[in-house]
């Protein structure tokens, strides 16, 4: 997956020029910004690829920075092609993972959830990141659990 960066013109009537390169999008905005028609940039990163594009992202952003130009990162899943009977157990998943997860404060079901966390990292459902960033928030409600038990 590529990144798609917009650039506004200043001016309602102008269009808005989209990239699917951090490259090209930096020289069209090279060109705007000495022209002075750049208002603003708008990145949206795919998840996906974060994790091999985040110094390209980080050096980009450094440039808008540099530049004092208005902008925004925002980061998107794909959705995962449906394909064959395998795609309803997918699609149930992806319900599951989008919606706050409410788990009860039994033991059990907070090591069953870690379980499932596993599972769905090993069969490449969700990257090491949103492993990890998951695991965190669900031993977060544990311990929340336990010292709510505790009264502390």
């Amino acid at each position: 997956m590529k990144p798609i960066i917009t650039i506004y013109a200043q001016g309602a009537d102008s269009e808005a020029k989209k990239f699917d390169g951090f490259i090209e999008a930096a020289f069209w905005m090279g060109v705007d910004h000495s022209e002075k028609d750049l208002a603003s940039v708008k990145v949206r990163q795919p998840t996906q690829s974060y994790d091999e594009e985040v110094s390209t992202l980080r050096e980009f952003t450094n440039l808008l920075i540099k530049q004092q130009v208005t902008f925004s990162v925002e980061f998107f899943a794909e959705p995962v092609p449906a394909v064959g009977p395998e795609s309803d157990q997918m699609a149930s998943v992806e319900v599951e993972e989008e919606g706050p997860q409410l788990v009860t404060s039994d033991g059990n079901e907070f090591q069953s959830e870690i379980e499932h966390l596993k599972e769905e990292y090993k069969r490449g459902t969700m990257s090491k990141k949103q492993y990890k960033s998951k695991k965190e928030d669900l031993l977060k409600l544990w311990k929340e659990s336990v010292e709510g038990r505790l009264g502390l």
